[in-house]
């Protein structure tokens, strides 16, 4: 009789042997196939929740202030630049067709544009905090 593996024990009478250490691969593979099976809902529920998330958000995509004035873009464009010295902000200037697109940072955006002979004043909101706010108030300034 040939000696037992130490993997295999050795069979009893009229008993199938019992395999200790090859099912290893299978168990391991069950349970990939199981994390497999739970990855694909935990995916789907967290694109999900995001989703929900930023359509919770009243400030993402649409303008928190839309509104129009009969000034020109370029009076609004210099009242905000004096606004934002005044308040020490910094920011970028983007040329729009018709018009410019101030961004202050944080995702705090202004479109001023000529539309129709009237100017569109758009102010989308991004992260707001102490020094920023006076962004909100600057469209009563400067696109009455």
């Amino acid at each position: 009789m040939a000696a037992a593996s130490p993997c295999h024990a050795a069979p009893a009478r009229g008993m199938l042997p019992v395999i200790i250490f090859s099912s290893l691969p299978f168990a391991a593979a069950h349970s990939m196939r199981n994390m497999k099976k739970l990855a694909v809902p935990l995916a789907l529920s967290l694109s999900l929740g995001a989703c929900a998330w930023f359509q919770g958000n009243p400030d993402s995509g649409q303008p928190v202030i839309d509104s129009t004035t009969n000034r020109s873009v370029q009076d609004v464009v210099s009242c905000l630049t004096a606004e934002a010295t005044r308040h020490g902000a910094s920011f970028e200037t983007t040329a729009l067709p018709q018009g410019q697109m101030l961004d202050f940072g944080d995702s705090n955006v202004i479109k001023i544009r000529a539309d129709n002979g009237t100017t569109t004043y758009r102010f989308y909101a991004g992260k707001r905090h102490a020094a920023n706010l006076w962004i909100e108030g600057a469209s009563k300034t400067c696109a009455p």
